[in-house]
């Protein structure tokens, strides 16, 4: 008896339980505990479905600010824009002194870029002593004053594997001995009316075209003992003349080109030193 009457009360517990939620007995549980959702939905009569390229839809779009459009950015979009050359300001509401602080402009990139590209110093030249006086006569217009440096060049033709002196005549004689008892004997002591005076009394070992091949052979030197063996570019006696022009206007740039146009076989470039 019992067990009968604990299986009705299960069958009708369970039977009010079903319907309860689905309002078979009248307001849903969630009904009665929510009424405000109830009173705030949408009629249904009011609503209707947009294509996704709808012109409403998007113009609806645009005039909703960005989510991550900070709190006080639509007053500042709606602020009528400033006159030209006006320095931009920025304020708040709670803050009416900031109103008059001013932002300050960046800075020009393309300026910068342009002064980091444009060369300090132009160097125009090889010049022989004609043309030289030819181009500095017809540079002179210009007025360019302390700005323009004239300077003379010559052309390495060779290289010279020599010993430097040292206690003069008598110094040279001891070296020339020590290089016989190594069986070197391809030598030369440098006269007294050589024209360079730092080399007179030294022991040239030999003339070479190359900087490689007189390094070749004081290497060669140094594994038969001379350790004292040096190399001196020599340059041609001639020489040409060089022009360097430091911090040219455009004005002057432009100038600049139109004399050089008078001397075809010229160049103008950056200065190397």
């Amino acid at each position: 008896m019992k067990l009968k009457l604990l299986f009705w009360l299960l069958l009708v517990g369970n039977v009010v339980l079903f319907g309860l939620p689905r309002g078979y007995f009248g307001a849903s549980a969630t009904e009665r505990r929510e009424p405000q959702r109830l009173a705030e939905q949408l009629h249904p009569e009011l609503l209707s479905v947009l294509p996704a390229n709808s012109e409403k839809l998007v113009s609806q779009l645009r005039a909703q600010p960005p989510a991550s459009q900070p709190a006080g950015a639509e007053a500042m979009a709606a602020a009528p824009a400033a006159p030209a050359g006006a320095p931009a300001t920025t304020a708040t509401a709670t803050d009416p002194a900031a109103a008059t602080q001013a932002v300050p402009a960046a800075p020009a990139a393309g300026a910068s870029q342009v002064a980091a590209v444009t060369p300090s110093c132009t160097e125009v030249g090889n010049f022989t002593a004609t043309d030289a006086r030819r181009f500095s006569a017809q540079l002179a217009s210009l007025n360019l004053g302390d700005k323009v440096v004239q300077k003379l060049t010559q052309d390495v033709t060779s290289h010279m594997v020599y010993i430097p002196p040292q206690d003069g005549r008598e110094g040279a004689e001891r070296r020339t001995a020590e290089l016989r008892r190594l069986g070197i004997g391809d030598f030369y002591v440098i006269p007294d009316s050589f024209p360079n005076p730092a080399l007179r009394n030294g022991v040239s070992l030999g003339i070479f075209r190359t900087e490689d091949a007189a390094k070749a052979y004081v290497g060669q030197l140094i594994s038969r003992g001379v350790r004292s063996a040096r190399i001196i570019a020599r340059r041609s006696g001639a020489g040409k003349q060089v022009f360097q022009l430091r911090d040219l206007s455009p004005e002057a740039r432009t100038a600049l080109d139109n004399i050089k146009s008078a001397f075809p076989d010229q160049e103008i470039r950056a200065c190397t030193a």
